[in-house]
């Protein structure tokens, strides 16, 4: 049985630089590296595929402006808004485990996400890493969330995941991808909060294509 989605609500203007920066980076997602990072010591599958019910055209509403966002048939876009406003192309390809569907990032992927020239990422993470952004289609709304690094930490220092600390709140998960697999589909709520508020968006219509 489907679980009905919580109730999501897009973020006010208050908190406009937080969300803004988790919005441009996978689907979302980018990794808000002042809100903390989860990292994965190396992707869950082998090779990334591309989602068939993510290609077509999303509206997505941030600070009370709609960006609309075109994904190929290769889950391609080239007009991911970046945080300065300029379009980011990114590949939004990954893997689906249930009704969880998963981008994947490579560091160089999320850097580019977030506009960033910092390399910052690619720095902290050991070669192979990887982010994944965490998302669900419902009808014509698809809702993503990024990991929550200080529920990974919590589940780290209790020894319920199998990770470490690699730099104040950036955490990363390790294991064989069998073993990544087997912690998303057995323990994603060590590292995702789905009740907390996705980021939404929405399928555009014919209407709003024409």
């Amino acid at each position: 049985m489907t679980a009905t989605p919580p109730e999501h609500v897009l973020p006010s203007s208050a908190t406009t630089p937080r969300r803004h920066s988790a919005l441009s980076g996978a689907l979302v997602a980018s990794l808000a590296l002042l809100g903390g990072c989860v990292a994965f010591e190396r992707s869950p599958v082998a090779e990334r595929s591309c989602d068939p019910e993510l290609p077509g055209e999303w509206n997505l509403r941030t600070d009370g402006a709609a960006k609309r966002i075109r994904i190929d048939a290769s889950c391609h876009t080239e007009d991911w808004p970046g945080l300065r406003e300029q379009p980011v192309a990114l590949d939004l390809t990954g893997f689906k485990l249930g009704r969880d569907r998963y981008i994947v990032l490579t560091p160089a992927d999320a850097e580019r996400a977030i506009d960033t020239e910092q390399k910052q990422l690619a720095k902290t993470t050991p070669s192979g890493a990887v982010f994944l952004v965490l998302y669900r289609i419902e009808g014509d709304q698809a809702y993503a969330w990024l990991p929550d690094s200080q529920r990974a930490l919590t589940a780290i220092a209790a020894g319920s995941l199998r990770g470490r600390k690699l730099e104040e709140r950036f955490a990363l998960v390790e294991g064989t991808a069998q073993q990544l697999r087997d912690t998303l589909e057995q323990r994603a709520g060590l590292l995702y909060d789905t009740d907390k508020t996705a980021v939404v968006l929405q399928r555009a219509t014919a209407k709003d294509t024409r």
